[in-house]
């Protein structure tokens, strides 16, 4: 990235303002006094602050948009001066995509579906329930004349307010069939009624609005953060990241992301050329939530997730249309960010170290099903405690000991071309399903030591594995809920075989309840290595995903084992703890995040409430250079530590929802 940027703090919050036009008093009961209070009390030293919100309306005397009608204080004025006065940094907060008060004053701005209907709430009486989430929001259509209001919002937010950041929110690739958007396809010799012509001009109109606004925010200052935060994106797409200054990785666990999305996404976007954040939320669900309080020790345990991984810290929440700051929601956040604060000096400028990698199925085909693979194979090396990263085709091999093909990489020529480099240069391969076939054939592009056949014919099929990778693994064929793919073997060495059933369950031909019992061996393996390179005939990712069956996951790491026996370290943590390991610049210096919590599902949200301390969790490490000290981070207490046969330092230490440990050498 040619530009520079200010760093950005470790402790933030994100101060949602979206308030209706319905309620009146807005911005009387803001106070400087209290606004700060809270905010020095909660240890927040960043906080995005709104000039317009989802309804549309301003929160400070603007000259091209439109003040809230009900606005009773030049609120975003005063906000910004009290945080300047307390070395506070306060961002900016511009909605983009959904914009209620634009969409009523000009329809015709309004994203346009394939139906014909704009995208937003079905028409029905004002009266008519409505239900959370994005239902009640309109879409702007960045090929219209709303582009030109946001660049005019935006010069008069810079040239006013100087920010440090802006944060457009609500962006990203929509296709459109408003008139300006059919006008454009025609223009292009493009044919509306494509699906795949209309997300090409989305893509061109994303792009777009990206160039115009970064231009626009640079060319006054070419210091101000910038953020656009996509709602469609995904791993690869990195064409988009010149136009950010850094990267949010919005991932509120209990709002539909779950806790396992941040932690899978920031392997990859620690390996790109910004800063990044992680967002949560302080609620018990999600945005837009009044009155809901997150459990202090789930915030607390996201808090240390996303520090452990170099991540910076924006919390959600969203200021009463009074203006007034609720102080039990500084509090809680005041607990979780008080922890932050004698960490963090551990978590700046660190490099990750890990010696896997999951090449990205999602990053390359981009359908949801291959997302699945991907977390699949995330699941299962989370679970194991490997040190990994998630890349894309595009990223460098040769720093990692195994790459992971999920399921359905399929190859083209350059990427098979720099896969057999990988290997020659001694790097190891597991692939599953179709992963490393051809992309236009049903051949294998790599020599894996068989040839391919096709899908099986059966349903579903059972996994019987040879005393080669037995390992805890039970002894009996167990089943695979989605059946393999056919491989002759001529070279590979079976490392487990494939049973058939006796049948494909129909109306005519059936047993028990579910399906039919291992009949005998199949005519293809499950499981086959041919030198560096493991080959699993089931798509054992997309599986463990949507399964769980621990079965999986156990095979998949007697893999590992094969190709990795000795990995740069190992842990007794249960299979719910994370591990990450980062090096500091001084090259000397490593920090091992250990992290134990268990989230439940209680009705439809997940909670973290009993964070147990586990005792005398086992750790041995092996490092570039020998470990000369442990101490157990922040506090600085030298623990004790000696080395095994194989030249591990072997250390342990008790565990109550994070723990750093420094390992000098």
């Amino acid at each position: 990235m040619a530009q520079k940027f200010h760093s950005i703090r470790f402790r933030q919050v994100h101060l949602d303002f979206h308030t209706s036009e319905h309620i009146t008093g807005v911005g009387k009961d803001f106070d400087e006094e209290q606004f700060i209070g809270c905010l020095q009390k909660a240890h927040i030293d960043t906080i995005n602050v709104f000039a317009m919100c989802h309804h549309g309306w301003s929160y400070f005397d603007t000259k091209v948009g439109q003040a809230h009608p009900h606005l009773e204080t030049n609120l975003l004025p005063r906000m910004l001066d009290a945080c300047k006065q307390n070395d506070i940094e306060a961002p900016i907060y511009i909605t983009v995509g959904f914009n209620e008060l634009a969409a009523r004053e000009h329809p015709d701005w309004v994203v346009v579906k394939p139906n014909g209907e704009p995208y937003g709430p079905p028409k029905a009486p004002n009266e008519t329930p409505l239900p959370s989430g994005w239902d009640g929001w309109h879409m702007l259509c960045m090929n219209s004349p709303y582009l030109q209001y946001i660049l005019d919002y935006t010069r008069e937010v810079m040239e006013r307010f100087q920010p440090i950041g802006i944060f457009y929110d609500i962006v990203g690739e929509y296709p459109c069939l408003c008139s300006n958007c059919r006008s454009r396809l025609k223009e292009l010799g493009l044919d509306e009624n494509n699906p795949e012509h209309r997300m090409q001009l989305a893509k061109q109109v994303y792009l777009n609005y990206l160039q115009k606004t970064s231009e626009l925010i640079w060319s006054i200052n070419s210091e101000t953060r910038l953020y656009h935060n996509c709602t469609t994106e995904k791993m690869g797409e990195k064409l988009y990241y010149p136009y950010y200054s850094h990267y949010d990785i919005e991932s509120l666990p209990t709002g539909g992301w779950g806790y396992d999305y941040f932690s899978s996404m920031v392997r990859y976007i620690r390996k790109q050329d910004f800063q990044y954040l992680g967002m949560t939320g302080k609620f018990h669900k999600s945005w837009g939530e009044f009155g809901g309080f997150k459990n202090p020790a789930a915030l607390r345990y996201e808090c240390q997730q996303m520090i452990s991984f170099g991540a910076r810290i924006c919390i959600g929440d969203q200021l009463h249309p009074s203006g007034h700051m609720d102080e039990e929601t500084y509090r809680i956040i005041g607990e979780a960010f008080e922890d932050v604060a004698v960490k963090e000096t551990w978590c700046h400028s660190t490099d990750s170290v890990a010696e896997i990698a999951i090449l990205s199925a999602n990053a390359l085909i981009g359908a949801e099903d291959s997302r699945t693979s991907d977390m699949g194979a995330y699941m299962m090396l989370e679970e194991g405690h490997y040190l990994f990263d998630m890349i894309d085709y595009a990223m460098e091999f040769s720093s990692y000991k195994i790459l992971i093909l999920p399921d359905q990489i399929r190859l083209t020529d350059s990427l098979k071309n720099k896969l057999e480099q990988y290997v020659a240069d001694g790097g190891k391969l597991i692939m599953s399903a179709e992963s490393g076939l051809w992309t236009e054939r049903p051949e294998f592009a790599l020599d894996v030591g068989a040839n391919f056949r096709g899908k099986s014919e059966w349903e579903k099929d059972y996994t019987l594995v040879s005393d080669l990778i037995a390992g805890n693994l039970v002894t009996s064929p167990f089943i695979n809920y989605e059946s393999g793919y056919k491989v002759a073997v001529n070279e590979a060495e079976v490392l487990a075989h494939t049973y058939r059933p006796y049948f494909n369950r129909t109306y005519g031909h059936f047993c028990s309840h579910l399906h039919a019992p291992a009949a005998e061996e199949a005519d293809y393996p499950a499981v086959i290595r041919h030198g560096n390179i493991i080959y699993i005939s089931q798509p054992l990712f997309r599986l463990y995903r949507n399964h769980g069956m621990q079965l999986y996951r156990d095979l998949f790491l007697q893999c590992v084992k094969q190709l990795l026996p000795e990995p740069v370290m190992t842990t007794s943590l249960p299979s719910a703890g994370k591990v990450n390991l980062t090096r500091l610049a001084t090259d000397n210096d490593y920090v091992l995040h250990l992290l134990y919590a268990v989230p439940i599902l209680r009705g439809d949200t997940q909670v973290i409430e009993d964070v147990p301390t586990l005792r005398d969790i086992s750790v041995r490490i092996k490092l570039d250079k020998e470990v000369t000290e442990v101490r157990l981070l922040p506090e600085m207490t030298e623990i004790p530590y000696d080395r095994d046969e194989q030249g591990y330092t072997r250390f342990s230490v008790d565990l109550t929802s994070h723990q750093m440990v420094l390992c000098h050498t």
